[in-house]
């Protein structure tokens, strides 16, 4: 069982989860080849962190001809962890369901 110090150790700033994004967002545009930027919309959730990201020319200037498309959001976890969010159905929902899709492999791994 963790005590409250050690959970207080495993979780990250706001701060930090912006860094993690944007180093992620930053090789996301290496791999593409192109050049990406966080958005200035950010959503603070139980398990972390929302983040959303767009082609920087997008951010920069609002045209939608320099928009990415297909593209979701990324998820920063407390922890640190990186979860890329598909674009299929609102991210609200995405999360709502995670839990459920925990238990299920969670089910699976001991069932293996």
């Amino acid at each position: 069982m963790f005590s409250t110090r050690d959970k207080v150790m495993d979780t990250i700033s706001r701060d930090a989860a912006v860094q993690i994004a944007t180093a992620k967002v930053h090789e996301l545009a290496d791999a593409a080849g192109d050049d990406f930027a966080l958005t200035h919309e950010v959503r603070e959730i139980e398990q972390g962190w929302v983040f959303f990201f767009n082609s920087a020319d997008f951010v920069r200037t609002g045209d939608y001809l320099t928009a990415l498309a297909g593209n979701g959001p990324l998820m920063v976890l407390r922890n640190g962890t990186v979860i890329m969010l598909p674009s299929v159905e609102p991210w609200e929902e995405v999360i709502a369901k995670m839990p459920s899709r925990q238990q299920a492999q969670a089910r699976q791994n001991h069932s293996a």
